[in-house]
């Protein structure tokens, strides 16, 4: 790597026992600089994009032989401040209440998530009220109100009220780690604030772009981040929508008419919620693959509540000083926490709370937005007719566009040193194949498979095949099992046991799950043009082999002229019992069994296949040294393409039965 392409920062790991550096120090090592991974499958985290936004752009991995010198530094002040308020703000809350609850208010009041409970993290987002877990305008809006509260109770002077309110604002951004979504909101309210000191009205769209320019002209890279989009998407889209509705509304239910305080709040409410999904939608949908549908009538309720958990989070901080009064506040902080908790698994029950989206295009973008346009020119007397036909040729662009193709996918995932692949038939049902390993480092059904499945929308499972019960194949289902139903499930014929194994099988038998398995010879017809071939194991061969990888699932997946053969981890005795099915194994893409090892893909079997295309589904530097030289020597000898996961990432593959090809994803 060239010294330029790491000029500014990057990540630093330290494995091992030992002194851990603290902030300020300097670490002197030696190690070895690695780029950060991109995207190695549909629907992943790209680490590499996320974090070369934050000017990072590697990882230094220091190897044990080498001595590791700390030397001892200082922090300057103002960020020593910091940290130490930040340190109070986290043992405070700890100590006023229990954990469920301080991990909530360290969220609430430092943007620190690390603490939340998972459950109602997940229940949050699948409500569609994530938001209010990160502080972003919301918090700085209470911010906003306790300070003008404060400074009015001490009766600072006109004036200088507002600056002690600006500094507030500075402070609390400090606090929160300077997150873009807070300080566009600080610097919004902040000109706000600051306006009428010297006597100029405030406009609101002049004061949203000189908080865009001041960011991006402290870091340009803020154009990409996740955060600065929705902030200014959500703001942009309240201020705009929220105007059109007051305009076009009846009287009956506009928020400006109604007279009483309630009715009128909590519509208000619902309409600044609805604004900020309009503007939001199609971003949430692009990198979340959800579109939450429940969460305009949960934030009406749970927002107001996460408003006076924020308050009793300051007042906590206020009456530290007296453990009786703070465990007081703690235990009315409990009390709401139980309550938004309960409003949110509520909510998120509901099977219609969210709708999962598939991989979301620019020109899905696009659409979009000209049919919110066509809609509000609808509304509109003077341009009804326009609007109506810009609609109905939108959405008939929309609807045949996405319009189901009769066309097979099979995707086979990088899942490190393990096996995962998904199979979508033409008439929308799937096929999962595996599920990679999962161990206390690494589980890579949530890191991979899951993120798959809701990339391209899949909400069940029709067949799940658990090709063996080693755990680098079916270790991944512990987590797809919880979050995707299967109807079948496909097992193999051995006497192997182990705990991921037992486990699989007792959580499927709980569920409405039909468990099987396949027979040699048995064929499983999907459609017409496609069909499922199974070649082993035969139930008596496979449970005489002590070696558990000869008692995979084989099979042959034909759709139409296309055929596509899945071998598990067989190896050579596996081998030997399929060479009776002679030219029938004749396939265009070999999943190559066993990794590559050289106990796998024998000669004679690789000429009776004859592929074009082998996949090798390895993990980088695994400790196997997978795959074998020889196999893949014997494999470019045949002049087979070879697709290698642990070099290329993912492999999607499409048919229409009579050719096949590369989708590209990346």
């Amino acid at each position: 790597l060239s010294e330029n392409e790491f000029k500014d920062r990057f990540n630093l790991s330290v494995y091992g026992k030992g002194k851990i550096p603290s902030a300020g120090d300097t670490l002197l090592s030696k190690g070895e600089i690695k780029k950060l991974v991109g995207k190695r499958n549909p629907g992943d985290f790209d680490f590499r994009s996320h974090f070369s936004r934050q000017g990072k752009y590697g990882r230094l991995f220091i190897d044990k032989k080498h001595d590791s010198i700390i030397l001892k530094g200082k922090l300057p002040f103002f960020i020593r401040w910091i940290r130490s308020s930040r340190d109070f703000v986290r043992n405070s809350v700890n100590n006023a209440t229990d954990s469920k609850t301080a991990g909530l208010l360290t969220a609430l009041l430092l943007g620190d998530k690390s603490s939340i409970d998972e459950d109602l993290k997940r229940d949050f987002a699948n409500t569609g009220v994530i938001h209010v877990l990160a502080v972003s305008g919301l918090h700085v809006g209470y911010i906003l109100i306790i300070l003008t509260i404060f400074t009015s109770i001490i009766r600072i002077p006109w004036g200088w009220n507002r600056v002690v309110i600006i500094l507030g604002l500075i402070a609390f951004c400090a606090l929160t780690g300077g997150k873009p979504s807070v300080i566009r909101a600080a610097i919004m309210a902040g000109l706000y604030v600051f306006t009428p000191i010297v006597n100029r009205p405030g406009n609101i769209w002049n004061i949203i772009g000189f908080a865009g320019c001041l960011l991006l002209s402290y870091d340009p890279l803020y154009i990409k981040d996740l955060g600065f989009i929705l902030s200014f998407s959500a703001v942009i889209s309240i201020i705009y929508f929220y105007g059109l509705f007051e305009k076009l509304l009846p009287e009956s239910i506009n928020p400006k008419y109604i007279q009483n305080a309630f009715i009128k709040y909590t519509l208000s409410l619902f309409l600044v919620s609805l604004s900020a999904q309009i503007g939001t939608l199609p971003i949430t949908a692009a990198y979340f693959h959800k579109i939450p549908i429940i969460s305009l009538i949960a934030n009406v309720m749970i927002v107001p509540i996460v408003g006076i958990i924020v308050v009793i989070g300051f007042m906590i901080l206020g009456l530290s000083f007296s453990p009786f009064f703070s465990e007081l506040a703690g235990n009315v902080a409990w009390l709401l926490q139980t309550i938004i908790s309960w409003l949110a698994k509520f909510f998120s029950s509901f099977s219609f709370s969210s709708i999962p989206v598939a991989q979301i295009e620019f020109i899905d973008v696009a659409l979009y937005g000209l049919i919110i346009l066509g809609l509000f020119l609808i509304f509109q007397k003077e341009s009804r007719g326009k609007g109506l036909i810009a609609f109905l040729f939108i959405a008939n662009v929309m609807i045949w566009g996405n319009a189901p193709k009769p066309v097979t996918n099979i995707l086979f995932m990088d899942v490190g040193q393990g096996d995962a692949a998904l199979i979508k038939f033409s008439n929308g049902k799937t096929m999962l194949v595996d599920a990679g390993n999962r161990n206390r480092r690494e589980d890579w059904g949530g890191r991979v498979v899951i993120p798959v499945l809701n990339h391209l929308g899949i909400q069940k499972l029709d067949w799940t095949v658990m090709s063996h019960p080693h755990a680098d194949h079916i270790g991944g289902l512990v987590s797809v099992v919880e979050e995707f139903p299967t109807d079948t499930l496909l097992d193999t014929y051995s006497g192997y046991g182990s705990w991921t194994y037992n486990h699989l099988i007792e959580r499927y038998t709980a569920l409405p799950t039909i468990i099987k398995k396949p027979k040699t010879g048995e064929i499983l017809e999907i459609t017409p043009m496609e069909s499922i071939h199974f070649l082993a194991p035969d139930s008596i061969f496979s449970v005489s082999q002590r070696n558990v990888n000869n008692a995979s699932i084989v099979f042959k997946l034909i759709v139409g002229d296309n055929s596509f053969l899945f071998t598990g981890d067989l190896e050579h005795e596996g081998d030997d019992a399929l060479i009776q099915f002679g030219d029938h194994l004749q396939v265009d893409v070999l999943k190559i069994g066993h990794h590559g090892s050289i106990t796998s893909t024998r000669e004679k079997l690789l000429t009776i296949i004859d592929p074009e295309l082998a996949v090798v589904s390895v993990g980088e530097g695994n400790k196997f040294s997978h795959p074998s030289p020889v196999v893949m020597e014997r494999l470019e000898d045949h002049q087979i393409e070879i697709h290698r996961t642990d070099y290329s990432g993912a492999l999607w593959l499409q048919s229409d039965g009579n050719s096949y090809w590369k989708k590209s994803w990346k």
